[in-house]
């Protein structure tokens, strides 16, 4: 329901707050900022891992803003 409440944004404009969403929306991270290449960094639980991790984008499909920060 997360991405309900969102405005889907370009990965350009994705700044630390707003929140990606898998293909099917079955997993969300917060885009925590960049890396010095300029890449995203996306902070999210990764069973994988067993973990809270910082990662890159892979596997995450579209960037939103959550309605809080866009004024709806």
């Amino acid at each position: 329901m997360q991405h309900s409440y969102c405005t889907d944004i370009s990965w350009s404009d994705a700044q630390p707050g707003d929140l990606v969403f898998y293909p099917d929306n079955s997993h969300a991270g917060i885009v925590c900022g960049r890396a010095e290449d300029g890449s995203l960094l996306v902070i999210h639980c990764a069973s994988g891992y067993n973990n809270v991790v910082i990662t890159g984008t892979d596997g995450f499909a579209v960037a939103a803003r959550p309605g809080c920060f866009s004024g709806h």
